[in-house]
């Protein structure tokens, strides 16, 4: 027996409701097995335990998990004192891994929070940049190969170049914050070639 045309277009828009009731479904289940991926994984904020080594870090305070809400916490580094002429700032810092633009795309940002008191009870400030890359100001872009040459590419990479500062775009392997002060120190020892070298600051997207 035949069916109707009012018949079909009925049984058509059935099953595509089916089908998105489905889709939608499927949707939520995936996202809560990443979302419980993501809490059992080694280094989530509320392990207090980094990624890298299983060591105990801080809760992560409020000024970095508003601009990070979700992340993995790879290193985590205690109380560092800043001597800058006749005061002194105490420095904790954290290596997060988080999402990029891309869902493939890993970002390892370094986040400090910065106080003029050793328990950070008070005068408090927060900076983000990009953990895993330097910018390097080349004295001769002609001398870019040689660069190269002379430093250890299991360390150090050039990826790219910044077309407004005319910076070569450097990615480091250690991007731990002692990992980081050491990149920079050992880079600026090719004097040959390097101008300066600084870190690369980070914006979050919201």
């Amino acid at each position: 027996m035949a069916i109707s045309k009012k018949e079909r277009s009925l049984s058509i828009w059935i099953g595509i409701a089916i089908g998105m009731a489905v889709s939608s479904m499927l949707v939520r289940y995936a996202l809560q097995k990443k979302e419980e991926q993501t809490k059992e994984r080694p280094g989530n904020y509320k392990s207090l335990k980094c990624a890298s080594d299983g060591s105990p870090f801080v809760p992560l305070p409020e000024g970095i998990r508003e601009k990070i809400p979700h992340g993995i916490v790879v290193y985590f580094e205690n109380n560092q004192s800043i001597e800058d002429g006749n005061t002194t700032t105490y420095q904790r810092s954290w290596t997060i891994e988080s999402a990029g633009s891309f869902r493939s795309e890993r970002l390892f940002i370094w986040a400090t929070e910065n106080s003029l008191s050793p328990d950070f009870s008070h005068s408090k400030d927060y900076h983000f940049h990009r953990a895993s890359e330097l910018y390097i100001l080349p004295k001769s872009k002609n001398k870019i190969d040689e660069f190269k040459n002379l430093i250890d590419e299991d360390y150090y990479k050039i990826i790219g170049e910044n077309s407004k500062t005319g910076e070569w775009i450097i990615q480091i392997k250690e991007f731990s914050p002692t990992g980081i002060r050491n990149a920079i120190k050992s880079l600026k020892e090719f004097s040959t070639f390097v101008s300066s070298v600084r870190i690369i600051p980070w914006t979050p997207n919201r």
